[in-house]
């Protein structure tokens, strides 16, 4: 894998356009195959009458793994397909130390979210699992467990070894980072409720994570070390809220 500092090859125009159409592509097959996954699990669960309007967490969680798991099956299909596979091997030291830079990074993302709190008004602003988990703790810390072994292996497999592997072979590392974070926080727009504008605020941190996900990714080339940036990250932020709340 290039380093973050390599140069990008030129390109022209309709290479580029044809490179940010696939990406965009591959995450619209990933939330086509969650939906389609989706669907498949609840037909069980209504078949046999499970009362599921009277049990939100559940649906949550029912819609969540499915979800996750479909950004996995295209992110890997699509690298494989489209690039040289996903690079995965053992952490060496020098990966978790990079495994450590990445969590400074990603929290340093939350406190400027924390200082912009204090600047603008963002109370008007829910986050969906925040919500969910503040009638159920238990949901909290299903969520920190699934952001371990679900969430971030999904995303990061998608985002990271699929959408910006295939807009570096176009772009270059840098401008491939940018565009694959951005792709990243926009996805999460859905996860907000209220507030209007306000998103803007916290897409911004998001797509900063990103930007810390996908730079741990190039200086390593190893995909576990963004995977495990993104599952330490999510998980501390559920557990967080819970000790709050």
């Amino acid at each position: 894998m290039p380093s973050i500092a390599a140069v990008p090859s030129r390109t022209g125009v309709l290479a580029r356009v044809r490179a940010v159409a696939v990406a965009l592509a591959i995450v619209v097959a990933g939330l086509v195959l969650g939906v389609v996954l989706t669907i498949a699990a609840f037909v069980p669960l209504l078949a046999l009458g499970i009362p599921l309007a009277e049990e939100p967490s559940v649906v949550l969680l029912v819609a969540l793994i499915p979800s996750q798991l479909g950004f996995a099956i295209v992110g890997v299909l699509a690298a494989m397909t489209l690039l040289d596979g996903v690079p995965i091997r053992v952490p060496t030291r020098r990966d978790l130390t990079w495994v450590a830079v990445g969590l400074v990074g990603s929290f340093a993302a939350v406190a400027g979210l924390l200082v912009a709190s204090t600047v603008v008004d963002l109370s008007p602003l829910r986050s969906v699992f925040g919500a969910s988990g503040t009638a159920d703790s238990r949901l909290l810390v299903a969520l920190a467990l699934l952001s371990i072994f679900v969430i971030a292996p999904g995303e990061e497999l998608l985002f990271r070894g699929a959408v910006q592997g295939r807009l570096r072979a176009t772009f270059g590392p840098v401008s491939a980072i940018a565009l694959a974070s951005a792709i990243f926080a926009s996805l999460h727009v859905f996860n907000f409720i209220g507030g209007g504008v306000l998103v803007v605020v916290p897409l911004t941190t998001l797509f900063l994570v990103g930007a810390v996900l996908g730079t741990v990714y190039e200086r390593t080339g190893n995909l576990v070390v963004p995977i495990a940036v993104h599952a330490l990250y999510n998980a501390t932020l559920f557990l967080s809220t819970l000790a709050v709340g």
